[in-house]
């Protein structure tokens, strides 16, 4: 009974280390996949693509917000004294209607040479159409310092938008057409370009500071400023997009971005020669739809390029991987093992 009792134990011991040794065997002989361990991506092969003709159009689509047209101020070249008051605040102005008339000391003297210089008036008239504001409580016999008055109001609306700091290289001319689409409004219009500029030169600081909170801040942008369409009702603090088209071109030369080495005015591509070799080549580029890019010298119709382009080899470098890394990753594969 003992007999069989050691014989059992000894075959046990035997076959657990056989299993452990093939464990071992295999955890060592066996090829982790580093690409999964290490997390890195692995870059497709280029594929010849044809250099093809077809229309393209920049478009990019930024959060705008809706603000009040600055009021128009009303200015006077000379001081004096008010004569008369033809408005108050908040009351409608044609172009060109009076609003203050002034009387100004010093003018030019009627006959006798001793006389003291007769006074003149200058009427002060309205530099545009709409609502007077900033009058305040002036009355007949107040001094008038040189300069603004009075503003006019005008009924109009801009939408405001910030444009990131790396869009402005699409921003050389002006838009060749914006759209204005209001957050649960009516349906897109055609909103005319006013302006790109910094916040304080294009609205309100309050309009600016809203359009750059869209955004995340204005930090290195532009904001952009266009006129709302005189029949879409808005209100100011409004928010929505505008669909801006900056470039487009007809029947242009177009390959893929990713097979270009550049983005903007110049880039690279590898051109497929007929014999199967490759050369890097110098191309003008032109307006990109964020997928295809436009070729305005270096290609021609039929011409192969590789796409996906390897990167330049200034910049094609190790992902930076440490050793301790890559040991740790392995150690985690061969535990999962």
């Amino acid at each position: 009974m003992k007999k069989w009792i050691i014989l059992g134990v000894a075959a046990a011991v035997l076959l657990g280390g056989l299993g452990f040794g093939g464990y071992t065997l295999y955890s060592l002989t066996a090829t982790p996949p580093e690409e999964e361990a290490l997390g890195l991506q692995i870059v497709p092969e280029g594929q010849p693509v044809e250099v093809r003709r077809a229309d393209i159009e920049s478009r990019v689509v930024l959060d705008a917000v809706i603000a009040a047209e600055p009021g128009v101020a009303v200015k006077t070249r000379t001081g004096g004294t008010v004569a008369r008051v033809w408005l108050t605040d908040g009351q409608s102005v044609e172009q060109g209607a009076p609003i203050l008339t002034l009387t100004v000391e010093g003018g030019a003297a009627s006959g006798d040479d001793d006389a003291e210089p007769a006074p003149v008036t200058r009427v002060v008239r309205a530099p545009a159409s709409g609502t007077v504001s900033g009058l305040g409580d002036l009355a007949v016999g107040d001094p008038v310092e040189p300069g603004e008055v009075a503003q006019i109001t005008q009924n109009k609306f801009r939408a405001v938008a910030t444009v990131p700091a790396n869009d402005l290289y699409l921003f050389y001319d002006e838009p060749e057409e914006i759209l204005l689409q209001i957050d649960r409004g009516p349906a897109p219009e055609e909103c005319e370009f006013l302006s790109l500029g910094s916040p304080s030169n294009n609205a309100s600081g309050e309009a600016g500071g809203a359009a750059a909170d869209q955004t995340g801040g204005s930090e290195g942008g532009l904001e952009l400023a266009c006129r709302v369409p005189d029949g879409m009702r808005v209100f100011s603090g409004m928010r929505g997009q505008l669909s801006i088209v900056t470039d487009k071109a007809k029947n242009a030369l177009v390959v893929p971005m990713t097979a270009v080495r550049g983005t903007v005015d110049s880039g690279e591509v590898l051109v497929v020669l007929e014999d199967g070799t490759t050369e890097v080549r110098e191309v003008e580029l032109g307006v990109s739809d964020g997928e295809e890019i436009e070729v305005r010298s270096g290609l021609s119709p039929g011409d192969l390029v590789m796409d996906p382009i390897p990167l330049a080899e200034e910049f094609d470098v190790p992902s930076g991987v440490t050793e301790d890394e890559y040991y740790e990753d392995l150690d985690s594969w061969m535990l999962e093992e």
